[in-house]
């Protein structure tokens, strides 16, 4: 019987992405409430500038890569990036950029998943994230439940699994298209927020997502649903 701590532990993993926002937007507060740090980082990101504007189409070609390497390998994140995207080319070009990297990324291990099967997967991914989550992809191809898996799985764990099951692809790459626009919008336009220096808007987005996940946490917490709960049988082929 699994045990409470384990079960915390579980829910964390499982809103992963909503606890690294919540500490990101924490961490920008912080370091906006000091104008001298703020305008140093600023400054520093402006030191790209000159490097994008020359090669436009180079950059946003690496920036979408490494996007899309975020979300295939646990290990590496892309949020770190968006600050210089934001300064390069505005919280509506960094949001393209992004969401197409994290796209791009999902078909990736979709197709990882559902062509070169699990011993590939047992290679990118660790056994304990593999026995967490294999059972957490519904059955039936099924539109609602996938976009729900998408939104709350981090997304370079979410399309291996899928394509383990063989998911329909076109309901899995509608649900993921959909999934990833909350994300990316926020870590785009939140970002946008601590350049300016919106302290209050800052502040209180944080307060609203540490409460929405504690509120995740305690409803959610290692616990799966028949919904999201594939049986052996369908997972043999795992």
């Amino acid at each position: 019987m699994t045990s409470g701590p384990a079960n915390g532990a579980g829910a964390m993993e499982r809103y992963r992405r909503l606890v690294i926002l919540v500490v990101a937007l924490l961490v920008a507060a912080l370091l906006a409430l000091s104008p001298e740090i703020h305008r140093q980082i600023v400054t520093l990101l402006a030191l790209a500038e000159p490097i994008i504007e020359a090669h436009p189409v180079w950059g946003a070609v690496v920036f979408t890569a490494i996007s899309a390497l975020g979300a295939v390998l646990v290990f590496v994140s892309s949020w770190l990036l968006v600050p210089l995207g934001v300064q390069a080319w505005g919280p509506v070009g960094c949001f393209v950029l992004l969401w197409a990297g994290w796209f791009l990324g999902g078909i990736a291990t979709y197709s990882v998943g559902r062509y070169l099967g699990r011993p590939i997967v047992r290679r990118l991914l660790p056994e304990p994230v593999i026995t967490r989550y294999e059972g957490r992809i519904p059955v039936g191809g099924r539109f609602l439940p996938a976009l729900l898996v998408t939104v709350s799985v981090p997304s370079d764990i979410a399309g291996y699994f899928f394509g383990l099951v063989k998911y329909p692809a076109g309901v899995y790459l509608s649900a993921l298209a959909i999934g990833e626009i909350p994300y990316g919008l926020a870590a785009v336009f939140l970002t946008d927020a601590f350049l300016q220096r919106k302290l209050s808007l800052l502040l209180i987005l944080a307060g609203v997502a540490g409460l929405a996940g504690f509120w995740a946490w305690r409803r959610h917490g290692g616990r799966s649903t028949p919904e999201t709960q594939a049986t052996e049988a369908e997972r043999r082929g795992l």
